[in-house]
C-alpha cells in the first residue's frame, strides 16, 4: 500500500511540476517534437518527397468472409478513403481476402467494384473446370463439348477427385489483377500500399495460417477456397483452404501483427433457413457458417469499431447485388465515422509520451524556416490559445500534425517557454522547397503527358508531398492503364539543390523466366504458350494471354505468374508455377432423344505422353442405331510450330430410315411414310496434317483409305453398295463460339473438297465439296441471332454412305432427322434465341427458327420451287447434364407463288432432346 501511495505521489510531482515552474518565473524551454515514421521498405535515396506517417496508433482494418456479401466492404472504404482516414494495415479472410488484397495493392474501393460487375461471377465460380474455349485448339474444344464427367488415371485405376472444381478460373482472375497492381511485393505483403495479412487455414492441421509473403495471388485464393468445392492451394508444403474454418473476423491476427486500433468490417453471413438450402453450393455455405459463428463473436467483441452493413436477405452467391452491397457499405460507414475518428484521436492521445504535459496561460506564434505557402493560412488551422487557462501539450501535438498534413512542411515542431504569466508556444516550421523543375525518361506519349501537366501546374510552387504521392499513383495508375504491368517509378526524388524532381522508370522487362512443379511435362509446353518475348517490355495483355493458353492446354490444374525480384531491384524474375493434372482421363457423357433414344459417349486418352504433350486415346459414341469407335495419335501443335497432325483408325455405322413424302393436294397437305431401314457403315485409317490458325481452327489436307458400305435392314439384310476409297480432303474448320451450347458470340464455318479416284487403287471416283456457315450475334443481354447456311454438292458416282442429309431438331424443323437424303444440298435458317431472365431451376432459353432448304438427288434435280419451308420454336434449358430442349416443328411448301392455294403444310413434329450431340 505504501509502494502505491509513493508512486502516486512521484506522477504527481512530475505533473504538477511545469505549472509551478512557470508560475514561479522559472523559464523553462521545451521542445515538442513529432515522430516521423517512414514505411521501412522505402529507400529515403530514391524516394524522398512522400510524406511521414505521424501517428503513433496503427489502425488495423479487418475485413471477413462472408461471400458476395464481403462486396459491401468497399463500401465501407470508399467513405474511409473520403474521411482521410490512415490504414496501417489490413488483414482479411476469404472475401476479405480478396477485396483488401486488391486495397493494399493499389485499386481504389470504386475501381473494384466496377472489376467486380463486369466479371462473369457463374462462370468463375462454376464447379466445373471447362475451360474458356477461345484459349482452346479445336480438338480439344470438341472433346470439352461432349464431356460430362471426367476421371483421372493413376496407372489403371481412377482416382476420385478431392473436390468439385480446381477454382483456376478464380485464381486466374486474382492473378491478373494482382499482376496489374500499382503495387508489387518485393519482399513481402508489407511492400504493397498497404501492408496485408491473408488468413487461410491448413486443411490438413486444421490449424489457422497468416499469410504476410510468396505469391500473393495464391495467397488470396487460398484464403476464398471452399473446402470439397474447390482444391486446396499448396503453399510451401502446406495444403490451404478458406480462412474462414478458423478464423472468419481475423481481429485477433490484427492485433497480433501490431494494430493498436482496428476497425472490423463484419459481413458474414447469418445461418441459413432450413427451406433456403436448395442446392449443393448452399449446402457447403450452411456447413461453414454453422462452424465459422461460434469464433464470430469473440472477435468482435475484442474490435474497437464493428461495421455490420445491413445487407440481410442477401446470400453469399449473390454477386447480381454489387451496386446495392457497394452502397449498404456506405452507409454503415457513414454512420459510423465520426465514432472512428473520435475513436482514433483518442488512442493517438493516449500513446503520446506528452499525455501528462500540460501548460497554463498559453499564448503562441509562428516562426516560420522558408516561405510560407500563398494558399495556407496558418490561422485557420493554429487556433490560440490565449482563451485557455489550461491546454494539454497533447492538444498542440494534435495541431503539430494537422499542420504537417497539410503537405508543405519538410517537419514542424513546437517549442514552449514558460514566462511569469504563462507560457509561449512557438512553432517552427520547415517549408518545402519551391520546385522549378521536372525530368523523367519517360518514352510513354501518355506518361509524359501527365508530367509536363504536373510541371507547368506546380513550377515556382512550394513543393507539396500529398500531391507528389498523388502524382506519384496517378503515373501508376497511367503505367497500368495502359497495360504496362511491370514498368515501375524506380526514382522519384526531389534534388534539393537543383530543386528538380527526378522520375525515372524501369524498363517493364524481366530478369529470367523459371517455371516450377512441371514434374512430368516438358518446359517446352509451357514456353511455346508464352505470347511474349524476355526481352520485349512486359504488357498485360501478353501476361493475360500466356497465363489463359497454358491452362488451355489442359494438362495443368493450376497456374499462376508471380514476380520475384530476388536478383535485379526493378527486373524481376516471373515464376510460372504449375500443378500437373493427371494426364490420363477418362471422360463419360450421355443423351437421349426421341430419334435415337439413349446414346453414350467414353473416352479414354493420354493427353501428354511422355511428357511430350502428344496425345494417343480412344473413344466410342452411339447407341443402338448408331456407334462410332476412333483410335487416334496426334499432336494439337507440333513442338513450337502451328502444324498439327492426326493418326486415326476408326470404324462405325450409322441407320437411317428411308421416307416417302404423299401429297394430299384436296386438302394442302402432304405426310411422309416411312419406307423402311438402311444402315451406312464405314470403316478407314487415315492420316492429316494441318496448320492451327491460332485458336481459332484448322486448315488442313488428309489423306486416307476407308471402306463403304449401305446395308438395307428390312425386310432383309441385303448389301445395296460397297467401295473401297482412296480419300484425298482438303478443308478448314473454325470455331469462334464463346461457350457451347447456348453460344452468344462467334462463328462455325466448316468446309472442304473431297475426291476418291479409282485410277489410284480405289472402287469408285467421286468428289464433292461442302461449306457449313453459323453465326451468332447478340441483341442486348437477352437476345442472340443465329443465321446459319450449308451448301454442298457431289457428283452423280456419290455413293450413298457419302451423301448429305437434312432434317431434325437442329437441322430442319417440321422434319424428322435425315429425313431426305441425296448429293446435293442447300439450307438457310435464321435463328432468335431469348434467355430468360427468370430461371426455371436452370438458365431458360425460348428460341424460334425459320428453315428453309432441301437435298436433291442430282444436279439435275436442282429446283428452288422445290423448297421447303420450316418453321418451329423450343424451350431450353441449360442443365447440369447438358441440353435439355423441348421443340415442335412444322414444314410447308410453296407451289404457286403467295396465294392462298399455294401452300401445302406437313405434319406437325415434335422433339425432345437432354444432353451434349455427339
Amino acid at each position: 500500500m505504501r509502494k502505491s501511495f509513493i508512486k502516486i505521489l512521484i506522477v504527481i510531482f512530475y505533473i504538477i511540476l511545469p505549472a509551478i515552474c512557470f508560475a514561479q518565473g522559472v523559464q523553462i524551454t521545451d521542445t515538442l517534437k513529432l515522430d516521423y515514421r517512414t514505411k521501412e521498405s522505402l529507400d529515403t535515396n530514391l524516394f524522398n518527397v512522400f510524406p511521414k506517417k505521424v501517428n503513433k496508433t496503427k489502425v488495423g482494418l479487418v475485413l471477413s468472409g462472408g461471400g458476395a456479401r464481403g462486396i459491401s466492404q468497399l463500401g465501407v472504404m470508399s467513405v474511409l478513403d473520403e474521411n482521410n482516414i490512415d490504414i496501417d494495415q489490413i488483414t482479411g479472410t476469404s472475401i476479405g481476402g480478396v477485396t483488401g488484397g486488391l486495397y493494399a495493392t493499389g485499386y481504389a474501393p470504386k475501381d473494384i467494384k466496377e472489376i467486380f460487375k463486369n466479371v462473369d461471377w457463374v462462370t468463375t465460380l462454376s464447379l466445373t473446370d471447362k475451360y474458356q474455349r477461345q484459349y482452346l485448339f479445336l480438338d480439344q474444344k470438341y472433346i470439352q463439348d461432349k464431356s460430362l464427367i471426367s476421371i483421372s488415371i493413376d496407372g489403371f485405376t481412377p482416382t476420385l477427385p478431392s473436390s468439385l472444381s480446381s477454382g483456376q478460373k478464380l485464381t486466374e482472375l486474382i492473378n491478373i489483377l494482382m499482376l496489374n497492381a500499382k503495387y508489387h511485393p518485393r519482399k513481402n505483403f508489407k511492400d504493397l500500399k498497404i501492408p496485408l495479412a491473408v488468413v487461410a487455414t491448413d486443411f490438413d492441421k486444421g490449424e489457422k495460417v497468416v499469410l504476410t509473403e510468396g505469391n500473393l495471388s495464391e495467397s488470396i485464393k487460398a484464403s476464398f477456397t471452399f473446402p470439397l468445392l474447390y482444391s486446396s492451394i499448396n503453399i510451401k508444403g502446406k495444403n490451404l483452404v478458406d480462412g474462414g474454418l478458423t478464423a472468419n473476423i481475423p481481429v485477433s491476427v490484427s492485433k497480433e501483427l501490431g494494430a493498436d486500433y482496428t476497425i472490423t468490417v463484419n459481413s458474414t453471413s447469418p445461418l441459413r433457413k432450413r427451406e433456403e438450402i436448395t442446392n449443393p453450393l448452399y449446402t457447403a455455405d450452411h456447413i461453414l457458417s454453422i462452424t465459422m459463428n461460434q469464433l464470430n463473436n469473440s472477435q468482435l467483441q475484442n474490435s474497437n469499431i464493428v461495421i455490420t452493413p445491413e445487407i440481410t436477405g442477401t446470400s453469399t452467391f449473390d454477386f447480381d447485388k454489387i451496386d446495392y452491397l457497394y452502397e449498404q457499405g456506405r452507409i454503415a460507414a457513414q454512420q459510423q465515422v465520426g465514432k472512428i475518428i473520435e475513436g482514433i484521436d483518442s488512442a493517438e492521445i493516449a500513446s503520446s509520451k506528452y499525455f501528462n504535459n500540460f501548460l497554463i496561460n498559453p499564448t503562441s506564434k509562428i516562426t516560420l524556416i522558408g516561405e510560407l505557402p500563398a494558399n495556407l493560412n496558418f490561422s485557420n488551422v493554429i487556433s490560440s490559445f490565449k482563451d485557455y487557462k489550461f491546454v494539454r501539450y497533447t492538444e498542440i501535438e494534435h495541431k503539430l500534425k494537422m499542420l504537417y498534413r497539410t503537405g508543405y512542411f519538410s517537419s514542424i515542431d513546437a517549442q514552449i517557454t514558460g514566462e511569469p504569466t504563462g507560457a509561449v508556444i512557438n512553432f517552427v516550421a520547415h517549408t518545402n522547397d519551391v520546385l522549378e523543375n521536372v525530368i523523367s525518361n519517360s518514352s510513354y506519349p501518355q506518361i509524359t503527358n501527365i508530367i509536363n501537366d504536373f510541371r507547368i501546374l506546380n513550377k515556382n510552387s512550394t513543393l507539396n508531398l500529398n500531391d507528389c504521392h498523388k502524382f506519384y499513383e496517378k503515373l501508376l495508375q497511367a503505367l497500368r492503364d495502359n497495360n504496362l504491368s511491370l514498368v515501375e517509378i524506380e526514382k522519384f526524388y526531389f534534388n534539393h539543390s537543383t530543386k528538380t524532381l527526378e522520375i525515372y522508370f524501369s524498363d517493364g522487362k524481366i530478369n529470367n523466366l523459371e517455371i516450377t512443379g512441371n514434374v512430368k511435362s516438358n518446359e517446352n509446353l509451357i514456353l511455346r504458350e508464352l505470347s511474349f518475348d524476355k526481352e520485349e517490355v512486359l504488357s498485360k495483355d501478353n501476361l493475360e494471354n500466356s497465363l489463359k493458353n497454358i491452362i488451355g492446354t489442359n494438362l495443368f490444374r493450376q497456374v499462376s505468374f508471380d514476380f520475384e525480384y530476388n536478383k535485379k531491384k526493378y527486373q524481376p524474375d516471373l515464376m510460372i508455377r504449375v500443378v500437373e493434372r493427371s494426364s490420363r482421363n477418362i471422360r463419360i457423357s450421355g443423351r437421349v432423344d426421341n430419334e435415337r433414344n439413349l446414346q453414350g459417349f467414353f473416352d479414354i486418352r493420354d493427353e501428354n505422353l511422355f511428357g511430350t504433350g502428344l496425345e494417343t486415346g480412344a473413344y466410342f459414341a452411339g447407341g443402338l442405331r448408331n456407334q462410332y469407335f476412333e483410335f487416334e495419335f496426334k499432336s494439337n501443335q507440333l513442338f513450337k510450330s502451328p502444324l498439327t497432325y492426326d493418326l486415326s483408325y476408326y470404324t462405325g455405322f450409322k441407320n437411317l430410315y428411308e421416307y416417302k413424302t404423299i401429297i394430299d393436294k384436296d386438302n394442302d397437305t402432304y405426310d411422309r411414310t416411312q419406307l423402311g431401314e438402311y444402315r451406312n457403315k464405314k470403316t478407314g485409317y487415315s492420316i492429316l496434317v494441318g496448320l492451327q490458325v491460332e485458336k481459332l481452327g484448322t486448315v488442313y489436307g488428309q489423306l486416307g483409305f476407308e471402306y463403304l458400305a449401305a446395308v438395307s435392314l428390312t425386310p432383309t439384310n441385303m448389301l445395296r453398295e460397297e467401295y473401297n476409297t482412296l480419300k484425298l480432303k482438303f478443308g478448314g474448320n473454325f470455331d469462334t463460339r464463346d461457350v457451347f451450347p447456348y453460344s452468344t458470340n462467334g462463328s462455325l464455318i466448316n468446309f472442304f473438297y473431297e475426291t476418291s479416284q479409282n485410277r489410284l487403287g480405289a472402287d469408285i471416283s467421286y468428289s464433292k465439296i461442302f461449306l457449313n456457315y453459323d453465326s451468332y450475334f447478340p441483341l442486348g443481354r437477352l437476345h442472340t441471332l443465329r443465321p446459319r447456311f450449308i451448301f454442298g454438292s457431289a457428283d452423280n458416282t456419290t455413293p450413298q454412305p457419302e451423301f448429305f442429309t437434312i432434317g431434325g431438331e437442329d437441322s430442319f424443323y417440321g422434319m424428322v432427322e435425315d429425313e431426305n437424303t441425296g448429293r446435293q444440298i442447300f439450307e438457310f435458317s435464321l435463328e432468335y434465341r431469348f434467355k430468360s431472365p427468370y430461371k426455371f431451376f436452370f438458365d431458360t432459353y425460348f428460341k424460334t427458327r425459320y428453315d428453309l432448304g432441301r437435298v436433291w438427288d442430282n444436279t439435275t434435280d436442282v429446283k428452288f420451287k422445290d423448297l421447303r419451308h420450316g418453321i418451329g420454336a423450343s424451350i431450353c434449358f441449360d442443365t447440369p447434364v447438358g441440353e435439355s430442349s423441348f421443340s415442335v416443328g412444322k414444314t410447308f411448301l410453296i407451289q404457286k407463288g403467295l396465294t392462298q392455294d399455294s401452300f401445302i403444310f406437313g405434319p406437325y413434329t415434335y422433339y425432345f432432346s437432354i444432353g451434349y450431340k455427339f
